[in-house]
C-alpha cells in the first residue's frame, strides 16, 4: 500500500472511531442510564461526525437493529468524509503554484 493510501486509510479509521465513540457515548448516556447527556459534548460529536445528523432524521429507537444499521452507515460515511478531506488537502498541498 502506498504512503498516500495508507495515510488516507488511517484518516478513514480515525473518522470511523469518532463515530464509534459517539455511538458508545449515546449508549452510555441513554435515557434509562444514571449518567446524563452533556449538550456541549453532543455538539462536539456532531461537529466531528457530521453524518450523525442522519440519526436525528431517522430517529430509530436505541438498541434496535435499525439503530445499529443506521450507525454502521453513519460510521462508514464519516470514514469516507475523513479520508476524502485528507486526500483533498494532501492533493492541494502537493499542487505546484
Amino acid at each position: 500500500m502506498s504512503t498516500t493510501r495508507h495515510a488516507n486509510f488511517r484518516w478513514a479509521m480515525f473518522g470511523l472511531s469518532i463515530a464509534a465513540f459517539f455511538l458508545a457515548y449515546q449508549l452510555l448516556t441513554d435515557t434509562l442510564s444514571a449518567v446524563s447527556r452533556s449538550s456541549p459534548m453532543m455538539i462536539v460529536f456532531v461537529i466531528l461526525c457530521p453524518p450523525s445528523v442522519l440519526s436525528v432524521a431517522f430517529d430509530p429507537e436505541v438498541g434496535t437493529n435499525s439503530f445499529y444499521a443506521l450507525w454502521v452507515v453513519i460510521g462508514l460515511l464519516n470514514a469516507a468524509l475523513y479520508a476524502s478531506v485528507r486526500a483533498l488537502v494532501f492533493k492541494r498541498l502537493q499542487r505546484p503554484e
